[in-house]
Formats: structure tokens, sequence, C-alpha cells
């Protein structure tokens, strides 16, 4: 019905080309709920708007990143935070954001990391050592809908509140490098 929407990811810079200002994200760079931005796999900015077809990547905060193909994570999901939407992404990755008001990011998290839904995805995902792509098949995988945004909001509380604490950690600690009185050379993955 339109009310979650896949993309796929942009492409796959050749690994000379990946000397630039904009995180390159592969399906490595997936892990454990977070987007882990890996300093020396940057591509020029002119490269990435040929991968995004515009000057932007058409990410969003909070979109949801999995691996679609070529991983054994295939339906473990990442949540992209504030700050790395600027990203290319190869092209095994599929992003999926909500286009309902019905229920938010937070929701189709907790929703998508069900025992009942992640066992969905081995249904789909073939076996063997070098995965095809799960194509169409995603669209197979069943999803509790909630019958208000309250309830959504209420069974997706905590998934809401670690990401948003997480940023909110993340920003205050930006803010007392910047603000400190010695300089710091870091990557903070944003």
């Amino acid at each position: 019905d339109g009310e979650i929407l896949i993309f796929g990811g942009h492409g796959s810079p050749s690994p000379d080309q990946r000397l630039g200002e904009i995180p390159y994200i592969k399906v490595s760079d997936l892990r454990a709920g977070h987007v882990n931005i890996n300093p020396t796999n940057m591509v020029p900015i002119a490269l990435a708007k040929k991968y995004w077809r515009s000057d932007k990547s058409n990410l969003l905060a909070y979109d949801l990143l999995s691996p679609e193909r070529a991983s054994k994570n295939i339906g473990e999901f990442c949540m992209l935070m504030p700050g790395q939407e600027s990203a290319v992404l190869t092209k095994e990755i599929i992003i999926i954001r909500t286009n309902t008001d019905l229920f938010d990011q937070f929701f189709l998290l907790w929703a998508l990391t069900l025992t009942e839904v992640v066992s969905q995805w081995e249904r789909i995902v073939f076996m063997q050592t070098n995965r095809e792509d799960v194509g169409k098949r995603l669209n197979e995988i069943i999803i509790p809908v909630p019958s208000s945004r309250k309830i959504a909001d209420g069974l997706s509380y905590d998934f809401r509140k670690y990401y948003i604490n997480l940023e909110k950690a993340r920003r205050d600690f930006v803010d007392s490098i910047n603000n400190s009185n010695f300089k710091h050379h870091i990557h903070l993955g944003i």
C-alpha cells in the first residue's frame, strides 16, 4: 500500500576512486544496529553526485539499512544517524523508510527485529555461500501493523529512546570537543 518505501543502494566505486570526503558505506560497515563509517573508504563529492544522480544522496536520518545480497547479515537492520545522510551506499544495501503517519522508523525497526520477522528472512534467502539478490522476495516479509500511532509509539519507545539518546550524547560530545581549549584529532563517523 506504499506505507513502506524500499530503495536500492547507489553503486560501488572502484577502490582507486575511494579518496575523498564522502563516506562510502559497504555491507561490512553495517554492524550491531549502527552504520560504522570507515574513514579509509571515502569518495570525492563529484563522484558521490554521479552515484546519487543528484546533488544529494536521498538518504534521511533514521533510514533503516540492511544488506540485500552477498552477506550473511541479510535482514539485519542498522539505523542511519543524523549527520550520516551524505553517503554513498554500495548497491548491495537496501534502504527502508516509512511512508505513513501510523508508525515511524523506530516502530519499523522494532517490528523488523522481532524474532518472528527475522526468521522470515531465512525463508527467502538462499543458503549457499555466495548469496543471491533477495530481489522482490523481501516484499513477502510480514510485519505487525499497529492500530494507532499511540500503540506504535508505545511499543517502540525503547528503540526511540536509545537512538535519540545516542544522538544527543554524540552531539554533546562533539560540542564539548569543539569548545575545548585543547585540539583533538578524532573521527566520529559522521
